[in-house]
């Protein structure tokens, strides 16, 4: 599987900017307008094509691996250990050493592919794009249900213990924080503020994300759990403007592809089923009940909180597709005696 790790340009001399603002500059008039100010033909061949209209836009600079992968080194030094000489359209032959502090812990066995330098607020960063070997997926013990919502934004059950875990909470602290902030500048006419701090939300938000994302995986690969996730086919706007607005701002589809790929790293099954009316469903006896609100009741007498009752039906749904036994199979006993009549050992990962 390929993934992209970033790291930070750190410690730049007046010297090195100029030379990196020199060719990432260039590569813009190149990409944009087709003007050549000296820029090396590692870069402009990446403009393979004939431009039918110009894109005013800002091109990450690329980095081939053929050229990058054996000056990728390792340097005891006080500034940092990482270090990669790139080639610099005025230092032909030489190029350029640039101190390198990465994101996050880079994986011991890895292959460089092609990879791009970043401008950003005035920073410049290198996205690696790396290729690692997929771990084995283990024999799942235990089923993790999922349920991604506006409420609870992740609802986290555990099918044998029935432990739940209410996560994201300062996911809805953060959106609603940028939210009235945008409001408030917008009544002001503050747009050049506004757009300042549209990144600072992005940013926190998809750090969130990677936290709560790893600690899901972490904790599915130390007990050994099948991850389920209810798939949202359509998102229906049609509930008000408060409603639509944080619907638009759901980040579901960011969080499942995070999930996706950190438990291929770990060797972790994940399973994506139909979620259609689970909240509806009792997971007890598997009759339709009603729901209001947030609280779900069922003519059975069982009565949940609505997104932890359709997190056991999300999860008891996956066990089905695991079992190759229907998706319509996921509530017609009591988990106490599912759990014990199913030897959760013999089921073959998805």
């Amino acid at each position: 599987m390929e993934k992209t790790i970033r790291a930070s340009v750190i410690g730049l001399t007046k010297n090195k900017r100029e030379l990196l603002d020199y060719d990432y500059n260039n590569y813009q008039w190149w990409m944009i307008f087709g003007i050549d100010n000296g820029l090396l033909s590692c870069f402009k061949a990446h403009k393979g094509f004939k431009q039918r209209e110009i894109r005013y836009k800002q091109y990450p600079l690329p980095l081939w691996s053929k050229l990058i992968k054996d000056w990728f080194r390792t340097k005891d030094t006080k500034l940092t250990k990482h270090w990669v000489k790139i080639p610099n359209s005025k230092r032909k032959g030489i190029g350029l050493w640039l101190p390198l502090h990465f994101h996050q812990e880079l994986p011991r066995k890895f292959e460089l592919k092609d990879s791009y330098l970043v401008r950003k607020d005035d920073k410049y960063y290198i996205h690696f794009c790396i290729k690692i070997q997929e771990s084995k997926q283990y024999k799942p013990k235990n089923i993790y249900g999922i349920d991604l919502g506006l409420k609870n934004p992740i609802t986290l059950v555990n099918i044998k213990s029935k432990e739940t875990n209410f996560l994201g909470k300062e996911l809805k602290q953060i959106k609603g924080k940028y939210f009235n902030l945008r409001r408030k500048l917008g009544r002001n006419k503050n747009l050049e503020l506004i757009r300042r701090i549209k990144n600072k939300e992005k940013n926190k938000v998809n750090s969130l994300l990677h936290r709560l994302s790893k600690k899901i995986i972490n904790d599915a690969h130390k007990n050994k759990a099948c991850i389920v996730i209810g798939k949202l086919n359509s998102l229906k706007k049609d509930k008000g403007r408060r409603f639509n607005r944080k619907l638009s701002n759901f980040s579901y589809y960011k969080l499942t592809s995070y999930l996706s790929y950190k438990a291929k790293e770990k060797g972790v099954p994940i399973i994506l089923v139909s979620e259609q009316n689970t909240s509806k469903t009792c997971s007890v006896c598997g009759n339709i009940g009603k729901r209001d609100k947030n609280w779900f009741k069922c003519s059975c007498g069982y009565e949940d909180n609505a997104d932890r009752n359709a997190a056991f039906n999300i999860g008891k749904r996956g066990l089905s597709y695991m079992l190759r036994s229907g998706v319509n199979a996921f509530a017609l006993k009591s988990l106490k005696e599912e759990t014990s009549t199913i030897n959760m050992q013999n089921c073959v990962s998805a």
